[in-house]
């Protein structure tokens, strides 16, 4: 018999058919239909929606090796405030889940490893607006000219107020070290990181970070594991203007 003829025969018996007949032959022949159709409309509602509801990020600060208090639970609300950011249309990202070991860089742990592919990443890619780690992981980034130099992004007031706590590199140090192959004689010869709190020792000294050992604020928020820590902007920030405002915050 011809396949549209049985189905007609079966269409037509289904007519005469108890309620659970009805229900069988639709499991047997629409039920995939079905839930692929449910389906599209749940991933698509659910895309439309978060394109609806996503806010446009006003900041993100990666804080490394910081653990969050039980305070910071408003300190998101507090810098909102402050730097009359409407948190119902801009999102404020203060991320402590990344750390590694600062005491070694070259160490190869997992966390290590994850947390510096995500660094160079999110970097790159113009994501953190803001950098607080300890001295060893800024000298690796300063150097590597990841951070704006803060003579070209701070007022002349703010310049003398942090000026006393500024991390200096010295750029003819990182001339040296671009210059220089790693697997020549010559890199053996560049000198180490000069201390940043000293730039008079330095050639060509540049402000690319602040040190935090007055921001108690921020302390009382965040237990960082490293003895000292560095704010640094990345050179490539989208929201400067809100990273400049972030310092004024943590020294208010």
């Amino acid at each position: 018999m011809p396949v549209m003829d049985e189905f007609k025969e079966e269409r037509a018996a289904l007519k005469h058919g108890t309620p659970r007949q009805k229900w069988q032959y639709f499991l047997d022949y629409y039920k995939w239909f079905v839930i692929v159709g449910v389906l599209i409309l749940i991933f698509a509602g659910s895309f439309i929606y978060q394109l609806a509801t996503r806010k446009e990020r006003a900041i993100y600060a990666a804080l490394l090796n910081a653990y969050e208090l039980e305070a910071a639970e408003t300190y998101s609300e507090q810098y909102a405030e402050y730097a009359g950011i409407d948190t119902d249309e801009y999102e404020i990202y203060f991320d402590s889940s990344m750390f590694m070991d600062s005491s070694n860089l070259a160490a190869v742990d997992e966390t290590t490893m994850a947390t510096t592919q995500k660094l160079m990443v999110y970097i790159a890619a113009s994501e953190i607006d803001v950098l607080i780690a300890g001295e060893s992981t800024t000298n690796s980034y300063a150097y590597n000219e990841t951070f704006c130099d803060l003579r070209n992004v701070l007022s002349e007031e703010q310049y003398e107020k942090y000026e006393p706590y500024f991390y200096y590199m010295d750029q003819s140090i990182a001339d040296a070290r671009k210059e220089a192959d790693a697997t020549s004689d010559e890199y053996v010869n560049v000198p180490d990181y000069p201390s940043p709190r000293n730039p008079e020792t330095m050639e060509n000294p540049i402000p690319v970070g602040i040190y935090l050992d007055e921001a108690a604020g921020l302390k009382e928020n965040y237990y960082f594991t490293d003895e000292t820590v560095i704010l640094s902007i990345p050179a490539n920030t989208e929201h400067l203007e809100n990273a400049v405002k972030y310092i004024d915050f943590i020294f208010q």
